[in-house]
Order: C-alpha cells, then structure tokens, then sequence
C-alpha cells in the first residue's frame, strides 16, 4: 500500500515538474524592427489610410492619433500537413499600433496574439502596400 502511495507521489511530482517546464518554455516572442514597421516614419495619416485602410480602430487626443490595425493569419496557415492529413495549429495575429504627431507618424508598434507566437509577418502585411 505504501509502495502504491509513493509511487502516485512520484508521478504526480513529475507531472508537476513536466508543467513547470512547459511553462516556463512559454515566454513572449520577441518584438523586433521590421522593414515596413520602419518604412512608415514620417508617413502622413492620409498616406497611412491609403496604403493600409481604415484602422479597427481612431483615436484623436489633440494632436496625437492613434490608429490601431488588426490582421489574423489566413485559415491554410493554420493547419500543418501531416501525412495525408492536417492538424490545427495555434491561431495567431497581430495588432499594429500606429502613433501619429502632427499628422505624421511617429512610431508603429506591433503585438503579437498570442504573445508567445512571432506573428509580426502579419502585421508586416498590413503595410505591404504602403510606399
């Protein structure tokens, strides 16, 4: 019977150690600095709904506007070929915060959902046709 109790001890201890582990593999992906992300300083607001659209969404506080773009990665990205079939991966995306002074851009700032998945080809998207 003891044998029993520590054995179940065990396993649930490694199981323990195993959670701890994946989560601590977990961390959030790193944001770098991106060719389009870059290419936007300077742009107007007018040049940015161009070559972008309309933002998810507007914000106006004085001078400052805050334009926040959304783009989630297309459904065939999310499945991996396995065999002669497929499974689901991790649905991801990225919000682009674009900060305006002026009517010029100032900085864009991407985030990636979820945090841990490098989604920023997403947000580089969003700017492709952006000059």
């Amino acid at each position: 019977m003891r044998f029993l109790i520590s054995f179940r001890l065990f396993v649930l201890a490694q199981g323990l150690a195993i959670m701890m582990w994946l989560t601590s593999c977990t961390t959030p992906a790193q944001v770098g600095e991106y060719p389009n992300q870059q290419r936007m300083a300077g742009q107007s607001k007018s040049a940015v709904l161009r070559c972008a659209g309309l933002p998810q969404k507007e914000v106006t506080d004085g001078e400052q506007t805050v334009l926040r773009y959304y783009r989630e990665a297309p459904i065939l990205e999310e499945s991996r070929p396995v065999g002669k079939g497929s499974f689901a991966t991790v649905r991801h995306g990225c919000w682009a915060t674009v900060m305006l002074v002026n009517d010029r851009v100032v900085d864009v700032q991407y985030r990636f959902v979820p945090p841990t998945f490098d989604a920023s080809n997403d947000c580089e998207d969003i700017f492709d046709s952006c000059p």
